[in-house]
């Protein structure tokens, strides 16, 4: 005999629901996020302008 599957009732139409666990993870707010990247995309056009004459 063929064994019957059991199976849960959908929750969400099966959509993953990501802020339900509270993990321990570092938490950057937004704005955060585009300080970091400023601050990245400036030190990339220093290097470019004054790279050649600190490092030869």
């Amino acid at each position: 005999m063929a064994r019957e599957k059991t199976t849960l009732p959908p929750t969400g139409a099966g959509l993953m629901r990501f802020f339900d666990e509270d993990t321990r993870a570092i938490k950057i707010s937004p704005r955060g996020v585009i300080a970091v990247t400023l601050i990245l995309v400036a030190l990339e056009i220093l290097l470019h302008a004054f790279g050649p004459q600190l490092f030869g």
